[in-house]
């Protein structure tokens, strides 16, 4: 039985200035029939073509095209076969998967069980911001066996297959090979139904179908991606039939684009809550003043006072209608109420700023203080206009608030390392229960036990972490469902976040394109068709 190599070695030069642009490869310059391009906007850069290196949609939406995990999802997140024909859960701790046999590299080499190992070492071994080890943390063990893979669980994990679904199966050699390799394009190389054709960071990437690829083939044999992230820019390129998919199509231009003969606006949910995340392990936070401008003596967000007023201070309901123009719904915790592992005696907090003074001035802060909030300006929908609503709202209960937003190549780094007083976060719920969200962004960071990876506030409460161990160890899901759902009650009251709305998907295409929303809100060629 091997044994996972969990080394702490720097496998990468961690850094986005890393990311080198891939030369065209000489499949590109095929001459390709229009109709077989497929030319899509997108509204947020992938950071890398590295698929372990950091836990983000637009990273994941592009590895999927050419890197195919164990487990694939269908557009609702439900599992179904990937690199893995079946699978089944022997006992309590082992589960055993049917690797396909006709799975291929596309440099033609044969997909093995020292492939999946490698991959999965791999992960487990990067400890960037925002990693994927949330999902191979229970992993005891791997024993590869002709086609057939064992997998030994440290405590029973029935969503081990939902989370090999996140990890994109690398060739073994490449097991330690740097980023910066895989953004070079060599070694770019998985068994997904496309191979990288073009790869400038923060411009454009495109994809030739590979035509070798295993299961069904996307119907463009050209896919051109180009990074747009100014909302109107892509309702104008929509508009002029510059790209035939939009995605993150905003409301100021969804009326121009229903209204075209030969345009669409295509909607969906997704299961992505925008919450705030706030500083709660600096003993000063950085971006909070008094109101002479002086750093104040103590962090007010260690005190659950501030933090409930905070939460009083936001009127979610005006944010959903007049910032989202409805596209989204407002949020109590990280699924609807019903979900798996949600509590029923959650409550959105009603919008009272007389009630958020008087908490203030009970905390000690009659007078309030200055607050920078920070948040991305291409990343989520509208997120610069929300953090400008949110600022406006903490404002009338005398936390004079500042704006300060930047790209997400940026952000996305100094919000992980916990920079920031206040901050614009999201985490996308595409396991259909709450233990991997809790797992990530309430738990105590620990990168031992791989949790906590995406808590930027640094919350920490010693139930939720003993409650997240009991659910992991639970019998049967009934059981772990109510002690997660208990878990969720203790954090969202001790608003260890607070929690905005989940955003929909609206995405603008050509009619001559047939396209299913998926609501993990990855942009997938695989669900769009020419009509």
């Amino acid at each position: 039985m091997q044994e996972l190599n969990f080394n702490r070695r720097a496998i990468l030069k961690y850094g986005l200035g890393a990311a080198a642009a891939l030369p065209l490869l000489g499949t590109a310059r095929t001459a390709f029939a229009q109709g077989s391009r497929l030319r899509i906007a997108l509204s947020g850069p992938p950071t890398s073509l590295d698929p372990h290196l950091y836990n983000a949609i637009p990273n994941n939406a592009l590895a999927r095209h050419l890197f195919d995990p164990l487990v694939l999802t269908d557009e609702m997140v439900r599992s179904i076969a990937g690199l893995a024909s079946s699978w089944r859960e022997v006992d309590a701790t082992h589960w055993e998967f049917d690797l396909r046999q006709d799975a291929k590299f596309s440099d033609g080499s044969s997909l093995t069980g020292e492939d999946i190992v490698a991959s999965i070492e791999r992960v487990s071994s990067i400890s960037t911001p925002g990693n994927f080890q949330i999902y191979t943390r229970s992993i005891k063990s791997i024993t590869p066996n002709g086609n057939k893979l064992l997998i030994e669980t440290k405590h029973r994990d029935p969503l081990l297959p939902n989370s090999l679904s996140r990890i994109g199966i690398i060739k073994a050699k490449f097991r330690n090979a740097t980023t910066a390799e895989f953004n070079n394009g060599s070694a770019a190389i998985g068994t997904g139904p496309f191979t990288i054709a073009d790869y400038v960071p923060g411009d454009h990437i495109n994809l030739v179908r590979n035509d070798s690829y295993w299961g069904s083939k996307p119907d463009f044999e050209r896919v051109e991606m180009k990074i747009v992230s100014d909302d109107a820019a892509r309702v104008a390129a929509l508009l002029s039939g510059d790209y035939d998919l939009v995605e993150d199509l905003p409301q100021t231009g969804t009326k121009r684009v229903e209204a075209s003969p030969n345009l669409q606006v295509i909607r969906g949910m997704s299961g992505r809550l925008i919450y705030l995340a706030m500083d709660q392990h600096s003993e000063i936070s950085p971006f909070v003043k008094d109101k002479a401008g002086k750093p104040l003596a103590s962090n007010p967000f260690k005190d659950q006072r501030v933090r409930k007023a905070l939460s009083l201070a936001i009127n979610r309901e005006a944010i959903v209608k007049q910032v989202m123009a409805g596209e989204a719904e407002v949020a109590s915790q990280f699924l609807p109420v019903g979900q798996p592992g949600t509590s029923p005696d959650i409550e959105s907090d009603h919008y009272d700023t007389e009630a958020a003074r008087a908490l203030l001035a009970e905390a000690g802060y009659p007078d309030g203080f200055q607050l920078t909030l920070h948040g991305p300006n291409d990343r989520y929908i509208n997120d610069a206009k929300i953090v400008q609503a949110v600022a406006q709202m903490f404002s009338r209960i005398g936390i004079a608030s500042t704006v300060e937003v930047m790209p997400w190549s940026v952000y996305s780094g100094r919000n992980n390392s916990a920079e920031f007083s206040v901050s614009l976060s999201s985490w996308g719920t595409n396991t259909g229960e709450t233990s991997n969200p809790l797992s990530a962004t309430i738990a105590t960071k620990n990168a031992e036990k791989g949790v906590g990876g995406s808590n930027p506030g640094r919350y920490s409460n010693p139930v939720v972490d003993e409650n997240l161990e009991r659910a992991a160890a639970a019998k049967d899901n009934a059981e772990r469902y109510a002690i997660l759902a208990e878990t969720c009650k203790i954090a969202f009251e001790d608003k260890a976040i607070l929690p905005l709305h989940r955003e929909g998907v609206v995405v603008g295409a050509k009619k001559t394109i047939q396209y299913t929303p998926r609501s993990d809100q990855f942009i997938s060629v695989a669900g769009a068709k020419r009509v």
